[in-house]
C-alpha cells in the first residue's frame, strides 16, 4: 500500500494550477459584470474587493489569465492588510507564477500573513520547515507551525501532524497520537488523512489490522476525490483484502486514479494487464501504462518496463534496455530495480559477468529490505567466487 506523504493545502483562496483554463460559466454567472463591480468597491479602497480582482486576473475568469495584474492586487490588498492576499503573494512565489520561483520570497509572505492571523499561512511554514524547503529541515519547528494551523482549523495542518507522530519525526513515534489526528484531519474534511486512516487499519498501526475497517475509510477518501486512496481501494479488491477479489472492481478503481495523474493507479493497470487479471493478458497494453506512470517518476513501473524487456513480453528481449530502466528504477530507489541489475551482472547478460558488481546491488537492495537479495546474497557466498565470464 501507499505511504503518507505530507500534504500541501488545498485552500479557499488557493489558485488554480499555473495552467488554469477559463471555465465555464454556470446559469447566470458573469465574470465581467462581477469584475466591474469589483473595481468599482476597489476605487473604494475595499480590499476584498481587491483581493477579489486579483483571483480573476489569476484563474483567467472574465480576463485573460495574468499572474502580474493578479500579483498587482494581491499586493494593494496586502498593504491594507488582507491576509489572503499575503498567502496568495506566498503561492505566487512558491510555485513561480509570473516571477522566479522564490522560496525565500515566498516564506516572508507566509510570515507576514501568518502574522495576521492565517491558518492556510501557518500550514504553509509548517510544510517548509518540514521538507526543508527554502530553510533548514527542523521537525520541531515544523511542528510548531502545524500545531499553530491546527488550532485555526486547517485540516492539512491537522493530517501532516499526524504523520510526524507516524513517522517519529521531531517527537517521539506515536501510532495512537498519529490516528488522533488523522481522525480530527478527516473530520475537518481532509481526504488524504482519510486515507492515511485506512493504511493505519491495513498495516495494523496503533490499531488492530482490520482490512474492512481500511476499506471504509478508502472508500471515504476515493470519494473525497483522493487518488492514493483510489488505488488503495483497488489494490484490496485486486488482492480481495476485506472484500471478496474483484479484478473488474479493481480496475474501475485504478482508472480513477490514473484519470487523476495518479502513477500508482497507472502501475495497478499496468500490473493487471501484464498479469492478465480480469483482462486479457496484455503486454503492450501494460508496458504504455508501466510507461505513463515511469515518466511520473514511479520506480516501480521503471522496474516493471525492465522486466519486460529483460523477459521478452510485448516487446523484444533485449539486456540493454532492461539494464537502463533497472538503473532508473534503482536510481529512483526501487529495491527490486537494484536486485535486478544485481542479477544481470551476476549472469552476465549484456555485460561482464562480475561478482563483486552483483553482490554491491543486492546489498543495496538488502539494505532496504528486500529477502529475495539477501538470499542471493547468500547464494553468492555459497557458490563461491567463480570466474568472470564474458558478456552474452
Amino acid at each position: 500500500m501507499l505511504g503518507r506523504i505530507v500534504v500541501v493545502a488545498g485552500l479557499l483562496f488557493a489558485p488554480l494550477p499555473a495552467l488554469a483554463v477559463e471555465t465555464a460559466p454556470t446559469e447566470g454567472q458573469d465574470y465581467a459584470a462581477a469584475k466591474g463591480w469589483y473595481e468599482k468597491a476597489a476605487a473604494a479602497g475595499d480590499a476584498t474587493a481587491m483581493h477579489k480582482l486579483g483571483l480573476l486576473s489569476e484563474e483567467g475568469q472574465g480576463v485573460a489569465q495574468d499572474y502580474a495584474a493578479a500579483r498587482g492586487w494581491y499586493e494593494k490588498a496586502a498593504a491594507k492588510g488582507l491576509a489572503e492576499s499575503m498567502y496568495n503573494l506566498g503561492i505566487l512565489d512558491e510555485f513561480g507564477r509570473g516571477v522566479a520561483q522564490d522560496y525565500p520570497a515566498a516564506k516572508r509572505w507566509y510570515d507576514k500573513a501568518a502574522a495576521a492571523g492565517d491558518a492556510d499561512a501557518m500550514q504553509k511554514l509548517g510544510y517548509f520547515y518540514d521538507v526543508g524547503q527554502g530553510v533548514p529541515q527542523d521537525y520541531a519547528t515544523a511542528r510548531g507551525w502545524y500545531e499553530k494551523a491546527a488550532a485555526g482549523g486547517s485540516a492539512s495542518a491537522m493530517n501532516n501532524l499526524g504523520v510526524l507522530y507516524e513517522n517519529g519525526q521531531g517527537v517521539k513515534q506515536d501510532y495512537a497520537a498519529a490516528k488522533g489526528w488523522f481522525e480530527k484531519a478527516a473530520s475537518a474534511g481532509s481526504a488524504e488523512a482519510m486515507n492515511d486512516l485506512g493504511l493505519l487499519y491495513e498495516d495494523g498501526q496503533g490499531v488492530a489490522k482490520d482490512d474492512a475497517a481500511a476499506k471504509g475509510w478508502y472508500e471515504k477518501g476515493a470519494e473525497a476525490g483522493n487518488p492514493f486512496a483510489m488505488t488503495n481501494l483497488g489494490s484490496l479488491y485486486e488482492n480481495g483484502q476485506g472484500v471478496k477479489q474483484d479484478y473488474a472492481t479493481a480496475k474501475l478503481w485504478y482508472e480513477k486514479a490514473a484519470a487523476a495523474d495518479n502513477p500508482d493507479g497507472m502501475r495497478g493497470l499496468g500490473l493487471l494487464y501484464g498479469n492478465g487479471r480480469g483482462v486479457t493478458q496484455d503486454y503492450a497494453t501494460a508496458k504504455l501504462w508501466y510507461e505513463k506512470a515511469a515518466a511520473a517518476g514511479n520506480a516501480q513501473s521503471m522496474y516493471n518496463l525492465g522486466a519486460l524487456y529483460e523477459n521478452g513480453q510485448g516487446v523484444k528481449k533485449d539486456y540493454g534496455s532492461a539494464k537502463l530502466w533497472y538503473e532508473k528504477a534503482a536510481d529512483a530507489g526501487s529495491p527490486e530495480g537494484m536486485s535486478a541489475l544485481g542479477t544481470l551482472y551476476a549472469e552476465g547478460w549484456d555485460v561482464t559477468r562480475d561478482r563483486s558488481a552483483a553482490k554491491l546491488w543486492y546489498e543495496k537492495a538488502a539494505a532496504l529490505g528486500d529477502t529475495g537479495a539477501m538470499q542471493k546474497i547468500a547464494a553468492l557466498f555459497e557458490k563461491g567466487t567463480g570466474k568472470a565470464g564474458a558478456k552474452r
